[in-house]
């Protein structure tokens, strides 16, 4: 799919984002590819859905693989690429045969801004209501990230997820942009540091959007996401180093903030007063949607201190004094 700003390329198989780039800045920030062969071809930006993280081992005997069987299915298009009005737009579905979930995806690139946005219809095609989650997985690579890559969002605060099965791993609480490790501080900011691996956080209880950002100054990009903080409430950040050189980064907002299978997720059920699950009956149908953009950005950019939305824009209010706003039209949201 393409307009007169970006490109976007989705793969049929997995339905996941694999190319998300200016047409004046031909940079991929999505280029990650996992290279484990035991996992399903994750790449890029993929789904998480019907889960988020490893089955449990019931699950696992039967097939089940982690974060769902959505990445191992081709989706059906069911309209190819076309342009409607000022918005170039496809749609595109999966059902999962497990599961017993349909996901029915809207893909929307208004003709002249560097964004585009989805709206997911999830329906329940089974007899009976079920816990479930979808988190929208958002993987950077090299050459976009490197240690100078300065991410920022709007969240309030959050834990380490240390993935071992426990029940209390929202403690301690650390907030953003900072926390103190085995004695050190580290800088969420930048990724120059392995820890966390996985870590959580989620918003103020008015907050009715939320954001991630990632900026590469020495790029000349940057790379965000806005959403309802109704249908995602939580913000997850997965980090992997190879020889301390940063070599993936995924920023994931979802419906659940804890890496562990359902049994331990049903247990906890609430972390901050939040539910870490999302509920859907026999024959309902949810709707959740969310936008991406890239906007080009100076070499010595400091970040993104908020983002404001409004009926005809998003407004990027840059960390400094006098801040160089990035202004996209938007009425989408």
């Amino acid at each position: 799919m393409e307009n007169n700003s970006i490109v976007l390329h989705i793969n049929p198989q997995g339905g996941c984002y694999v190319d998300f780039h200016r047409k004046d800045l031909p940079l991929n920030p999505i280029n990650w590819e996992s290279d484990d062969p035991t996992q399903p071809p994750f790449k890029g930006h993929f789904l998480c859905f019907d889960r988020w993280g490893p089955p449990s081992e019931a699950e696992k005997a039967n097939g089940f693989p982690h974060h769902g069987e959505v990445n191992l299915l081709r989706w059906e298009i069911l309209e190819e690429p076309h342009k409607k009005e000022d918005i170039v737009e496809c749609v595109m579905r999966c059902r999962l045969p497990m599961g017993g979930l349909e996901l029915t995806r809207k893909v929307g690139l208004p003709q002249q801004e560097p964004m585009f946005f989805v709206t997911e219809e999830i329906k329940n095609l089974n007899k009976y209501g079920r816990m479930y989650n979808i988190v929208q997985h958002v993987s950077l690579a090299p050459p976009f990230l490197d240690v100078t890559t300065l991410f920022d969002n709007n969240t309030e605060k959050g834990f380490e997820d240390k993935e071992d099965g426990s029940l209390d791993q929202d403690e301690p609480v650390i907030k953003w942009p900072e926390a103190r490790h085995t004695g050190k501080r580290i800088s969420f900011r930048q990724f120059q540091d392995a820890w966390p691996r996985v870590s959580t956080f989620r918003f103020k209880e008015n907050e009715k959007f939320g954001w991630t950002t990632a900026a590469n100054p020495g790029k000349n990009l940057l790379l965000g996401y806005l959403w309802k903080t109704e249908d995602y409430p939580w913000l997850n950040f997965w980090r992997e180093m190879e020889n301390g050189i940063p070599s993936a980064f995924g920023m994931e907002f979802g419906t659940t903030g804890l890496h562990e299978p359902f049994p331990i997720v049903a247990k906890k059920g609430k972390i901050f007063g939040e539910n870490i699950y999302d509920f859907i009956d026999a024959n309902e149908t949810i709707r959740k949607s969310f936008a991406g953009f890239l906007a080009k950005i100076p070499n010595d950019y400091q970040g993104v201190e908020k983002i404001e939305v409004d009926k005809s824009s998003l407004t990027l209010k840059e960390k400094r004094k006098k801040p160089r706003n990035i202004v996209i039209q938007n009425n989408l949201f």
